[in-house]
């Protein structure tokens, strides 16, 4: 009889409930979390999409095209230059490029990439770091334009919702020609 006992409690269809039942408490009491994480591009895509970027913003930046430029910032972005400071909102970012960099057109300002110098690291769950150096050309009204001076910069850019954007700009190291 004792037998018997031990082998209802082993067989398959005593044990197969409780083993539903354990299975679907277990389901239950895990916490829920969905979070939407995409699949972070391989170190040889991001530097492309990166320096594509980087092309795409100062295109729009050498011709003044301030709606590019404003769409490939965040909401939230922050930009230290070492000249002129922090800006801390897009629209005070706006403003200064509206006035500085557009404002004269006597004044045209040209970025150039320095070849070789764009570098870009992941960061999880983020984006990416994009560091390198620029050249920056003046042109000056009846002028040949002329190297200006050369920089350094940090740009963050955000991936969120599908989307690549600036959110933070450091902008520094300048230097004569």
């Amino acid at each position: 009889m004792r037998e018997v006992r031990m082998m209802r409690r082993l067989s398959p269809t005593n044990s197969a409930p409780k083993l539903i039942l354990l299975a679907i408490s277990c389901v239950l009491l895990l916490p829920v979390t969905v979070r939407t994480q995409q699949t972070p591009p391989k170190q040889g895509e991001l530097l492309t999409i990166i320096g594509s970027l980087d092309h795409t913003f100062f295109e729009a930046y050498n011709k003044c095209d301030l709606s590019k430029i404003e769409s490939m910032f965040t909401s939230d972005i922050e930009f230290y230059h070492e000249k002129r400071g922090q800006l801390t909102s897009r629209q005070s970012v706006m403003e200064v490029f509206s006035k500085n960099l557009c404002g004269d057109k006597t004044n045209r300002v040209r970025r150039e990439l320095v070849e070789g110098s764009l570098q870009v690291y992941a960061i999880d769950n983020y984006g990416a770091l994009a560091v390198g150096e620029h050249r920056f050309y003046l042109t000056q009204a009846g002028q040949k334009e002329k190297l200006d001076g050369i920089g350094r910069f940090a740009n963050l850019w955000q991936l969120k919702d599908g989307e690549w954007k600036m959110s933070r700009v450091f902008s520094y190291g300048f230097r004569s020609p």
